[in-house]
């Protein structure tokens, strides 16, 4: 519910704000004067929001939403970027200093990464044996160029209840899940502002399996959620370029390499489809985030997928977004993830808790 009040703070803001909110109350406002001027107005003008709030309802939501931005204080490490990112890092390193990184992460991780690599590099790898002379300060020096080239990750944490952006809790694979159904509802949307003819139309394009889902988005979708005329032509007509494959796509996930160099939304087959659009939907969805949770999302993606997220995130701010429209984007997002684990899609732990809604 905060999360209308709190845009367009950035979590650094949002807990100083909060904790002072909470520890001191109305005599917060005192500590203002301590910030720099950016800080201060910012902070001050939300404050006053606040307190518009009654106190009884103002405190326990505001414990709340701190519990949940300090429950991703993010620490060093690589575990929570999927592999494609690491191994992409890698290019222009030697094969000795590839081999440094490799022999201080999970054997899991390591073997995934090398299994990335381009053949001549994998086999100009030197084994861990050749390491062991290597000064410890000479590995957390290569170890730590390393580690700049990402973002921090956030900590696992226990679910006691979740929020939109426990999203970057997710596998990849529990994302490309996700992003495939979500890519039904943005496709709904668009439908919804062209018509029953053209969806009739597109939908005898599909397999019945696609056309069943695509069909269940669109009657669940509510009106005031659809495209306006021309967005949902235009949007259409960049993911119909070219038409579906009869027989749906692969269940993979994967994209095809063209997908990851292209900035257009043309597609192959029905799976390529869903998930193009099932991005641009969460590239709405993360507009309104900080920079550093949408990039912490998009390195838990398969790299080809976290790319055209970034993309379309470009396309999204090159216009006006209504801010109300996105918090509601985001709570059905965090729906579709709720009835996806409850579906055993995606693990059941997300199902399993309170949800934190923004525009509820």
């Amino acid at each position: 519910m905060l999360g209308r009040v709190l845009h367009p703070l950035d979590r650094r803001q949002q807990s100083l704000l909060l904790t002072a909110m909470s520890f001191a109350g109305s005599q917060a406002n005192e500590l203002w004067q301590f910030l720099p001027d950016e800080d201060a107005v910012a902070l001050q003008e939300k404050a006053q929001k606040l307190e518009e709030i009654p106190r009884e309802k103002r405190v326990s939501l505001m414990v709340r939403e701190l519990k949940g931005l300090m429950s991703f204080r993010a620490v060093k490490g690589l575990d929570g970027v999927e592999p494609s990112w690491l191994a992409a890092g890698f290019k222009g390193e030697s094969p000795r200093v590839i081999a440094v990184v490799l022999a201080y992460l999970p054997s899991s991780l390591s073997r995934q990464i090398v299994s990335r690599l381009p053949e001549n590099v994998q086999r100009s790898l030197p084994p861990r044996e050749a390491l062991k002379n290597v000064p410890m300060e000479v590995i957390k020096l290569v170890r730590s160029r390393f580690d700049q080239k990402f973002i921090v990750m956030p900590l696992e944490r226990d679910l006691t209840d979740m929020g939109f952006d426990d999203v970057v809790l997710l596998t990849a694979k529990e994302l490309i899940v996700l992003v495939r159904s979500i890519g039904a509802d943005e496709i709904a949307c668009a439908f919804l502002a062209v018509g029953k003819r053209a969806l009739a139309e597109f939908l005898s394009k599909l397999a019945p399996e696609d056309g069943e889902e695509l069909l269940a988005a669109v009657r669940r979708a509510d009106v005031k959620d659809s495209m306006e005329l021309k967005s949902a032509q235009a949007f259409l007509g960049k993911v119909l370029t070219a038409g579906p494959s009869p027989r749906g796509g692969g269940a993979s996930g994967a994209l095809p390499r063209a997908a990851a160099n292209s900035s257009g939304m043309a597609f192959s087959n029905t799976e390529e489809l869903f998930q193009k659009a099932g991005l641009y939907r969460l590239a709405r969805a993360v507009s309104v985030a900080d920079a550093v949770a949408i990039r912490q999302l998009v390195q838990r993606f398969p790299r080809a997928h976290g790319r055209l997220l970034l993309d379309y995130l470009e396309r999204v701010r090159e216009r006006e977004l209504d801010h109300d429209g996105v918090l509601r984007l985001r709570d059905q997002i965090l729906t579709a993830l709720v009835n996806l684990s409850r579906r055993g899609k995606v693990d059941a732990r997300y199902g399993s808790v309170d949800t934190r809604f923004e525009a509820r």
